[in-house]
């Protein structure tokens, strides 16, 4: 009966095959120009191969781009440092601090720049540390692994260019407009509904489908500049369609007061959904939604108002990304404000990779050098290569099994062909012959999605341990160098292993952000305040991309995520009041008062919406009075949120 269920699916596929022998070609011709031209270590050239490659065309060339410059810089760096007329442990302590500002750097940044600090770094490791450990002839050596990796990247973009295909821009598109129509459809579904929880799981739908174009637009983008510049088009897609979500949800809770959705607005938003569904790329001029109910009708409450701005910014911004918005429409030119969210600078995380990365490598650097053993400089050199590699992953605990399997798969390999193989290579024609068999099985397992991240590190070590193209050594020297390559490979592992960087952990800093984010709103800080809906729509994202990490998104994320926004929204509008110039003593005292409560109490404790209650009763003004009971909705459905930094905080321990 089980045999029905079970499914087969053979691991050399077509596309597997194709991809593979791309790859093995690719690394073999960028070997062979290096044969060719006679330089003292050929295998560098087929290193890239291994790491260039992309599943989009785009993403190729941008990934090349900074490979190339990345090593470029660091070599450059790791020159000058050699250069410095300076003991050799000054020159391990500017080394060090370069690995700092690489290793932060590449956290700090997002996309494939990030991957130009990394090889910045990783080069300027190769060339600094065998020099400083073992200097006669370390820099000739430094010189030709820089060159061999330049013709690498060189020759493997333009040979994997012709095979690899370009981003489906258009199905990217196609989801982008999709998520328009369903957020308008949840918003329709959320104001008509009298249960909060009803519209949870198509919230969560929404929420996962928006993380997963925010991961996705930098590689749609990757290899154009125009893609590149409609990014802060789809940012203001982003942006609104949480917006849109959260205003929703305060019209629901506000119904709960008192209904204020108009006859016939629910029917109409339904409809408007429809037609954007239907219609690919959607006219806003064809609809007459928004010629039927209109912003500055002074019959309609201000929730009403709130969404149909948000609504607009949603349909004009979609409009700008999937047409020109150089034509300059009328209605976008009228109601359209891009929004570029600001990006998440993860200080507190990337300052401790760094600290931690820089440790090992000085220490160990250090250690190394004093001791002036033979093998210092492979250790060094091992130790060093994994500690910047390690330092650059998001999740290091999650890499390490898969990096210590494939560097132990390589080096076995590497191992077998120095002794079998190599010893019997009589000129550069059979070295060419015999690698191919290799490379073919390399490709494969490395074009395969089970396989592709160990696959790496194991056709890395394949090539660095076996010194492919170097002359035969003798046997312990192979052994020594193979083993040790191998400890430190298991060394950093288990470090790292032992200090993980926990997706819980993190989306902890990214919750604790977005109430830093709430207490400098409340506070009025201009620098924060002026740009609180960027910045707290970005801290929304960093969340959930970390419990999409964690597993949690679409399943037992957070409630009340979007209602923090609303929160914001409140207090941002008391502010404005306060800046009213005829705004009267009594007005202007309890708003004050609010804000000092929210100042002194938590977010997220029933306390303060207690004395927000009991505020709210001595409240004449109309508006401020309305203002005051969005707060206090939007803090009681916050609730579930707030409270889930107890449980992120107990997990952190």
């Amino acid at each position: 009966m089980l045999l029905r269920h079970l499914t087969f699916k053979p691991f050399l596929t077509r596309p597997v095959l194709y991809y593979g022998l791309c790859l093995a070609f690719s690394s073999w011709f960028a070997f062979f120009i290096a044969v060719m031209v006679d330089m003292p270590n050929p295998y560098w050239a087929a290193m890239p191969a291994w790491v260039i490659f992309q599943p989009t065309r785009g993403l190729l060339f941008e990934r090349a781009i900074y490979r190339f410059l990345g090593t470029f810089v660091g070599a450059a760096i790791g020159f000058c440092i050699l250069l410095i007329p300076f003991p050799p442990i000054l020159q391990l302590i500017f080394f060090t601090l370069i690995i700092g500002v690489t290793t932060t750097c590449t956290h700090i940044f997002r996309g494939t720049i990030a991957y130009g600090f990394f090889t910045a770094g990783l080069t300027a490791a190769i060339v600094v540390i065998p020099s400083i450990m073992s200097p006669h002839d370390a820099i000739h050596l430094a010189v030709s692994r820089v060159v061999c990796t330049f013709i690498g990247c060189i020759v493997v973009t333009i040979l994997l260019a012709l095979f690899t295909p370009q981003f489906p821009i258009r199905s990217f598109y196609q989801k982008i407009h999709l998520l328009t129509s369903d957020v308008i459809f949840y918003s329709n579904q959320v104001i008509t509904s009298n249960n909060k929880e009803e519209c949870q799981d198509i919230e969560q739908t929404i929420l996962a489908n928006i993380n997963d174009i925010n991961d996705n637009s930098a590689v749609a983008a990757a290899g154009s500049i125009n893609k590149n510049r409609k990014l802060r088009y789809i940012d203001a897609i982003i942006a609104a369609s949480l917006d849109v979500m959260a205003a929703s949800r305060a019209i629901l809770a506000r119904n709960q007061r008192g209904n204020v959705l108009p006859s016939e607005f629910s029917d109409d938003l339904l409809q408007l959904s429809k037609q954007i569904s239907k219609q690919q790329p959607f006219n806003i001029e064809d609809s007459d939604f928004f010629i039927k109910w209109q912003i500055d009708d002074l019959g309609l409450k201000p929730e009403i108002k709130r969404l149909l701005y948000t609504v607009q910014q949603l349909l004009a911004a979609e409009d700008a990304l999937l047409n020109n918005i150089e034509q300059n429409k009328s209605f976008i030119a009228k109601n359209y404000s891009s929004t570029l969210l600001l990006p998440h600078r993860d200080w507190h995380m990337a300052i401790n990779i760094a600290l931690i990365t820089c440790f090992i490598v000085f220490i160990v650097s250090l250690s190394c050098y004093l001791s002036q053993l033979n093998l210092s400089e492979q250790v060094a050199s091992g130790i060093s290569i994994f500690a910047i590699v390690f330092g650059s992953f998001p999740l290091p605990q999650n890499n390490a099994p898969k990096l210590f399997i494939g560097v132990s798969s390589g080096v076995i390999v590497a191992m077998i062909y120095r002794f079998v193989v190599q010893p019997y290579i009589p000129d550069p024609f059979w070295l060419l012959t015999t690698l191919i068999p290799f490379l073919i099985i390399a490709g494969i397992c490395r074009a395969h999605p089970k396989t592709a991240i160990p696959a790496i590190d194991a056709n890395m070590a394949f090539l660095f341990a076996g010194h492919i193209g170097m002359p035969a050594a003798n046997t312990f020297s192979v052994l020594s160098t193979d083993i040790i390559y191998v400890l430190c490979a298991g060394i950093i592992c288990g470090m790292f292993i032992l200090l993980p960087r926990k997706p819980d952990v993190q989306a902890l800093h990214a919750i604790l952000s977005i109430q830093r984010d709430l207490d400098r709103i409340i506070a009025a800080q201009d620098a924060v305040n002026k740009n609180w809906y960027e910045q707290s729509t970005r801290q929304l994202l960093r969340l959930m991309l970390h419990l999409s990490r964690a597993g949690k998104l679409g399943d037992t994320a957070p409630n009340g995520l979007l209602s923090t926004l609303n929160v914001g929204y409140a207090i941002t509008m008391l502010h404005a009041k306060l800046e009213q110039p005829k705004l009267d003593l009594d007005c202007f005292i309890q708003i004050k008062t609010i804000l000092y409560v929210l100042s002194l109490k938590p977010k997220g404790n029933l306390a303060i919406i207690q004395s927000l209650n009991n505020q709210i009763q001595h409240i004449d003004n109309i508006d401020i009075c309305r203002i005051t009971e969005m707060l206090i909705d939007s803090l009681n459905e916050s609730l579930p949120f707030f409270a889930y930094i107890s449980e992120l905080k107990k997990k952190s321990k």
